[in-house]
């Protein structure tokens, strides 16, 4: 399905964004994620790998249900075939002991700091998000723990995606009230998307309301201590597609992140990571023309990349307004 809609997006007769598939990977279980590609064995597990590498893919995510003892087996036949690892923690691991096993990149921050709380052993079930809601502010980010969990990420050379704005509409957003990433554009969103979102997010056990605001911004500060340190950061959402990244970005510069900074993770830094930067990420003779034109300067004012003007995509010039109108989505 996906490779069929890559298709149609390469002859032009479905508008889309360039895609660069992650093949999923988990274990069966009542927890298992979104993937028919479901391992218990080093031989299911291999079979698959080489699949998504004969199949042009050029990462593996591994997900939370994934035995543990699989992820060596996975991580060493993955770089054999030239993929990059990438994911969750799978239940029963931590996320230092996923690098050591073979990680590339590590998707969502409360992953990184349930490295923090090792009695936290099953996290492939809501207390991945819990505990993390409940105990992430009390983090010591200048613990010996967290200096060599840093020394440790920047010795294997791992990048970090930590899709700071889902876990702000998790801990932040409360029933009735519009959640904290959509205040920008909520009234310009079609009623059945704002309906949603005014639903609240993850449920806050009474007295705790402080507690999670305060992990959110324990959260942030743990993201710009790994940026400080030389962790390279990704810009990732897991959030409503075509809106987060702008959001994305403004909690990288809130959590102290400089704009120039931002804006270069999310361009050429994508494109390192993705090892396309030789023709895409910045603006050069012989790279692809994929180019946003903004009306303001996002190196000062951050928000600024909400005001789109233009999108060219491989010399295709896209008008921002009539692809709104199409979605039912309102002008500014």
């Amino acid at each position: 399905e996906l490779w069929a809609r890559m298709q149609r997006i390469e002859k032009g007769t479905e508008i889309g964004t360039r895609i660069f598939r992650a093949g999923l990977i988990d274990g069966p279980g009542p927890f298992q994620g979104p993937t028919k590609v479901l391992v218990a064995t080093p031989e299911e597990a291999i079979k698959w790998v080489d699949w998504y590498a004969d199949h042009g893919f050029f990462q593996v995510k591994l997900y939370s249900s994934l035995k543990p003892e699989l992820v060596p087996v996975i991580a060493e036949e993955a770089h054999r075939r030239g993929l990059r690892v990438s994911g969750h923690i799978p239940s029963g691991m931590f996320a230092d002991q996923a690098i050591e096993a073979g990680y590339d990149e590590l998707q969502h921050v409360n992953f990184l700091m349930l490295n923090f709380m090792r009695d936290v052993t099953v996290t492939n079930g809501r207390q991945r998000f819990t505990a993390v809601a409940e105990r992430g502010a009390t983090i010591d980010l200048q613990s010996q723990p967290v200096r060599q969990f840093i020394e440790l990420l920047r010795d294997r050379h791992t990048t970090l995606d930590p899709t700071l704005s889902v876990f702000e509409k998790m801990f932040l957003s409360r029933a009735g009230e519009v959640p904290p990433p959509f205040a920008p554009i909520f009234e310009q969103l079609p009623a059945q998307v704002r309906r949603g979102a005014l639903a609240g997010d993850l449920p806050v056990p009474e007295g705790m309301d402080g507690r999670y605001r305060e992990s959110f911004q324990r959260a942030l500060q743990l993201v710009y201590t790994l940026w400080q340190a030389g962790v390279p950061i990704e810009a990732g959402t897991d959030g409503l597609a075509g809106f987060m990244l702008h959001r994305e970005l403004e909690l990288d510069v809130q959590a102290g992140i400089p704009a120039p900074q931002v804006l270069q993770l999310a361009t050429l830094g994508a494109a390192r990571i993705c090892r396309r930067d030789a023709e895409l990420g910045s603006i050069r003779p012989s790279k692809l023309a994929d180019v946003v034109l903004v009306d303001g300067d996002p190196s000062v004012r951050i928000s600024d990349v909400r005001k789109v003007l233009m999108t060219v995509k491989d010399g295709v010039i896209y008008d921002p307004a009539e692809l709104d109108r199409e979605l039912g989505v309102k002008p500014r």
